[in-house]
């Protein structure tokens, strides 16, 4: 029987460590989203007034009908591309599942808006693309690749096939391989294993990354807003155009609040699949679910995966396979090594293109560039546009990391150490911020500004950038907290140590590596938010991103090019160094 001394206290601490969590996202998360409710039922009276001017309206059906299949068509490739890279991924040999991971990973670490605006110059009327057409003689004249759906797809299956990958991945590294040669030493097809063994057990992961993706989708507004043409407006382009264009902020929060309702059945029903914990990798959540699976074989979760499984069995036999696909299904495959390669050459060229054209002597986006020049880096860095709008996301960026850190790293020591069902609640609450579309957040955000007089701050730009920070920091931190041994702990709580003696000397130690990659995306995160900054920024607190925004949207030259290719290096190096950082924190001391 433990004493109370040598049991850590809960209530009390677990309160007091998601105290400013709780005040952070309260006020600057679920504050403003009360707001963005009530002024969309609100005008003063109770009234309808504004969903049914929303729903009577054909042409809103049609944004909301283009919204679902867009999301729809982007998740589908997502799955039937990302699933054999990750495949070989798993199963290649070590430097070349290296190499691979490179290629999905390196995105990560590019800006949201350079990738973006990366297609731009490889889809142009003028790009990369049209100049090979034309060159190899396939057509004489630029083919429209840009400004419809085709290019808004295309960008946006760039953006979310590396967290496509990732999950596959995180569920075909359990499956084991023994497995699959067991069946072929049964004498099953290749075809056959892959249906009825490799297929079924995987199909997990295939569930997660399409429910997830397809939520990520729904809430896209750069891509759309950048690539897409008067036929590809989106639901979030809808409430900006209501916000900024019209001024008619009821209908662009109820035009929001149906979004918000879309989103979070479709996150439910993740949840109710996936589960957040099991995201997290617990090794006690992971094996409640297992326990409960061998219990109740006929659980929902069980059910939709059989359901999976037997469509892609009838798919199988009912499709005729020619044997050459049959015979490439086994891991190593020419066809599925050809169908990855491609897949990874389309993550990594984007970027690599940039570079080149940064340096060009040409006026215009030419690939490849007919000289080579420093003019462009010089344009930069004699703006004085320029260097504010980077001094100032510099600046916001550390400031944010900060104040995530702080706040995640707390709440993640308490609801790692909480109660199930605390945990669980607690799960849910702090990672809203990264489940809620960010165009709504920003609306909200907006409207709670306005009235306080934070928009065009520095400490609005802060708060707004932390909220969506927080989310990264505790899935980072709670991740180390969790495969750590609590009898340290206890061991430190048992000799007379308070708890925060213990979190000072034994946990914070511990984690010191995790902290430094939770800080290092906390600023990535902010340094590279667009969304948020569009909306409470303002001429005096113009951050880089924004600046970009304005400079792609009003003329596309090379100087874009070139503070795209200095904020990739800035990246590179920043994550070089905490990994250098991280690497030698975690070695034991001498």
């Amino acid at each position: 029987m433990k004493t109370a001394a040598a049991r850590p206290p809960r209530n009390r601490e677990t309160s007091l460590l998601l105290t400013p969590a709780a005040v952070l996202l309260g006020i600057f998360f679920f504050v403003p989203l009360v707001g963005l409710l009530a002024l969309s039922f609100f005008d003063p009276e109770p009234t309808l007034v504004h969903y049914r001017e929303f729903l009577f309206d054909r042409t809103n059906w049609i944004i909301l009908a283009r919204t679902f299949t867009l999301a729809t068509s982007v998740t589908a490739v997502c799955l039937l591309f990302g699933y054999p890279l990750a495949h070989w991924i798993v199963s290649a040999r070590s430097w070349v599942a290296k190499a691979l991971l490179f290629a999905v990973v390196l995105p990560f670490f590019t800006s949201y808006l350079v990738r973006t605006y990366a297609w731009m110059v490889l889809l142009g009327r003028f790009g990369l693309i049209n100049q090979f057409l034309m060159r190899i003689g396939i057509t004489e004249r630029p083919v429209d690749l840009i400004y419809n759906q085709f290019s808004v797809v295309v960008a946006m299956v760039y953006i979310l096939m590396p967290f496509t990958v990732l999950i596959l991945m995180s569920v075909m590294k359990g499956i084991p391989s023994t497995l699959s040669r067991a069946g072929a030493s049964l004498g099953a097809s290749a075809l056959q294993n892959f249906w009825r063994v490799y297929f079924p057990l995987s199909a997990p992961g295939v569930t997660a990354a399409g429910l997830l993706v397809f939520v990520f989708a729904l809430g896209f507004y750069i891509t759309p807003a950048l690539l897409g043409g008067p036929k590809s407006i989106t639901l979030p382009m809808l409430i900006e155009t209501q916000v900024n264009g019209t001024l008619n902020w009821p209908l662009a929060a109820a035009v929001a609040t149906v979004l918000l309702a879309i989103t979070l059945v479709f996150y439910t029903v993740s949840n109710r699949f996936v589960g957040i914990e099991k995201l997290l990798g617990s090794q006690h959540t992971t094996g409640v679910l297992a326990s409960t699976s061998v219990r109740n074989p006929t659980s929902t979760y069980v059910r939709l995966v059989d359901l999976v499984t037997s469509a892609a069995r009838a798919v199988g036999r009912a499709v005729p396979v020619p044997a050459v696909i049959t015979d490439s299904l086994p891991s190593g495959g020419a066809i599925l090594r050809g169908i990855s390669l491609i897949v990874a050459l389309f993550l990594v060229s984007p970027i690599l293109i940039i570079v080149p054209i940064s340096f060009s002597s040409s006026r215009f986006l030419d690939f490849p560039p007919p000289g080579l020049s420093l003019q462009w880096y010089r344009d930069y860095l004699s703006s004085d546009a320029w260097v504010s709008a980077t001094w100032q996301s510099l600046g916001v960026a550390i400031a944010a990391a900060l104040v995530s850190l702080a706040v995640g790293s707390a709440a993640a020591m308490a609801l790692v150490r909480a109660s199930p069902r605390m945990r669980r609640i607690g799960y849910q609450l702090l990672l809203a911020p990264m489940i809620v579309p960010v165009i709504i957040s920003a609306v909200a955000l907006y409207f709670l500004f306005a009235k306080l007089h934070l928009v065009n701050t520095s400490i609005g730009l802060v708060m707004a950038h932390s909220v969506g920070a927080v989310p990264l920091v505790v899935l980072i931190v709670a991740a180390s907290l969790q495969s750590q041994n609590i009898r340290l702990e206890h061991a430190a709580a048992s000799l007379g140590a308070s708890r925060i003696v213990t979190i000072r000397r034994i946990v914070l130690p511990l984690i010191r590596p995790a902290l430094i990659v939770a800080g290092f995306f906390a600023f990535l995160h902010s340094f590279d938010e667009v969304v948020l900054s569009l909306f409470v920024s303002g001429p005096d607190t113009m951050t880089l991103p924004v600046k970009m925004w304005s400079g792609i949207r009003e003329e596309i030259t090379p100087t874009i090019a070139a503070v795209s290719s200095l904020m990739i290096a800035f990246t590179v190096l920043v994550h070089v160094g905490i990994e250098a950082i991280r690497k030698t924190g975690g070695r034991p001391s001498n």
